[in-house]
């Protein structure tokens, strides 16, 4: 979802099997396409990117840690994922993903690229089924597997010109993929479902000025929490509206594969 806004499949494909390889477009290889540069900084296995036929086996895809030492020239568009531990899956002590995303912050910042950087950082797990918020249903696949809105996970988006605050829209994680198109001024990516997703685009402003962040390692004092909450902006609308059938997954020569139906209800 977050490289191209689509996937063939509903499960992870196995490790120990062999990968499968899909000739896909990506917010990636369409930001090379168009003269910009690229770096995918990956654990071992070059996942999630090495999916991709036209960025599998790239040398802009390199380890997770280089992007510190790269910090002071950085491409115009870089995706950073983590192996375990430092993924912040179970039962990994979470403070060390916490870590790797902080030096890597505190590098960029080191660099003076802080007003001319936008991180966005979300994950693709959560804490479980209970939730007091119901997700809409507006897509699904063929046998009525609900894709958006799943489960709730949060998104950081931050950077010298993003403007604090709560924003509590209905998006997912194809938003990202949007934002980072409209931010970079690129064409559309030719898959409509990232293409008219709601872009984020708005949070960011030349009149913004946030603070850096403290440098990794500083000893943090947390605030105190307000009295009240502050109301989140704008407020979300009400779950409803009427679920659709996810289209076919488009690939780069415009042929399309049967929409992702393998995980089916039972």
């Amino acid at each position: 979802m977050l490289v191209g806004g689509q996937s063939p499949t509903l499960r992870n494909p196995p490790r120990n099997a062999a990968q499968p390889l899909w000739d896909m477009p990506s917010i990636l290889g369409h930001a090379g396409d168009h003269g910009l540069s690229w770096a995918a900084y990956t654990g071992e296995s070059s996942y999630p990117v090495a999916f991709y036929e036209q960025l599998k086996g790239s040398p802009n895809i390199t380890r997770s840690d280089q992007i510190v030492a790269d910090a002071a020239q950085l491409p115009n568009l870089s995706m950073l994922w983590h192996d375990s531990p430092f993924d912040e899956h179970p039962v990994a002590d979470v403070t060390l993903g916490h870590d790797k995303i902080w030096q890597a912050v505190s590098a960029i910042v080191a660099a003076g690229l802080w007003d001319d950087t936008v991180f966005m950082l979300t994950w693709d797990d959560w804490g479980g089924f209970d939730d007091h918020v119901v997700t809409p249903n507006v897509e699904h696949t063929p046998d009525g597997v609900q894709l958006a809105y799943g489960p709730r996970v949060p998104l950081l988006m931050f950077g010298g010109r993003v403007r604090g605050g709560i924003d509590s829209r209905w998006t997912s994680h194809v938003s990202v993929g949007k934002t980072a198109l409209d931010l970079l001024g690129l064409p559309p990516l030719g898959v409509a479902r990232l293409d008219e997703a709601p872009s984020l685009i708005d949070l960011v402003s030349t009149a913004a000025s946030t603070p850096a962040p403290p440098g990794f390692g500083t000893v943090i004092t947390q605030p105190a929490p307000p009295d009240s909450p502050p109301e989140p902006n704008p407020t979300p609308p009400p779950p409803t509206g009427v679920s659709a059938p996810v289209g076919p997954v488009v690939l780069r020569d415009g042929s399309t594969l049967d929409p992702p139906n393998d995980q089916p209800v039972r």
